[in-house]
């Protein structure tokens, strides 16, 4: 935490902010989720209809027991972009627990998302999602991750998690392939041409294989969306109280 002109400041989202009050924090999460909702035709992720194999594989990666559907509630202290901050302040005024973990989204045959996530732990026992959505789904799919006590600064949260769905290009195969069916001459041809350029064989030919166009279109998706959302959280970040002086 940095203090200027006697304004206490903490790293959030990659760039400096005041402490704001929890008033303001709500009234920031309104304006960044009325302003996501505006554009939800374009949300290309959703709630996975079905735990699969894949989804179940990819789990096993983030740590934890089996993912389950959680439902989302609509809550006064739920806080959309400050999920955290949300709980907390639930937890303060009606009791229960915060519990971390990681949120799965899916893109229909692309890719799946981990988003790391806090949720809401009730008197009873079960889990509920008070955090608004931009497209209002009824229900996520969590998985509750126990490395992350009660106590955990969500501001240090982990990076997002992904794990594509589509065939991907396997390099080293075409590699394999293609020694398999040139001719020795071909060979000893591209051999030369390795050696001129002061690599092995296999890295020559690595480096003539053809990107996989349909990956590299998802990624310029997430660049783009990325920059939405930094253009947003600048927006939010003006509406900020002013330093003073």
């Amino acid at each position: 935490m940095d203090s200027v002109n006697g304004v206490d400041w903490i790293k959030r989202d990659e760039y400096l902010r005041p402490m704001m009050t929890f008033d303001e924090i709500r009234e920031a999460s309104k304006r960044q989720l009325a302003s996501e909702r505006a554009q939800a035709g374009e949300i290309t992720e959703t709630t996975p209809p079905a735990i699969t194999d894949k989804i179940v594989d990819f789990a096993a990666k983030l740590g934890g027991p089996t993912p389950a559907y959680v439902p989302v509630v609509d809550d006064p202290f739920g806080l959309y972009g400050w999920c955290s901050d949300g709980v907390i302040e639930k937890v303060r005024h009606d009791g229960g627990s915060i519990v971390f973990g990681w949120t799965i989204w899916e893109w229909p045959n692309v890719m799946l998302t981990a988003e790391f996530h806090a949720v809401w732990r009730d008197l009873g026992g079960k889990l509920q999602d008070i955090t608004p959505k931009p497209a209002e789904q009824s229900r996520i799919l969590f998985q509750h991750d126990p490395s992350y006590p009660e106590d955990f600064n969500f501001d240090n949260r982990p990076r997002n998690r992904r794990t594509p769905l589509y065939p991907t290009v396997d390099a080293h195969a075409q590699v394999t392939l293609r020694k398999s069916n040139v001719s020795v001459a071909q060979l000893n041809y591209e051999e030369r041409r390795a050696a001129k350029a002061g690599l092995s064989l296999d890295d020559w030919l690595l480096s003539k294989v053809k990107p996989d166009e349909f990956s590299e279109a998802v990624d310029q998706r997430f660049v783009s969306l990325a920059r939405e959302r930094l253009r947003l959280q600048e927006r939010v970040k003006k509406s900020a109280p002013k330093l003073a002086g």
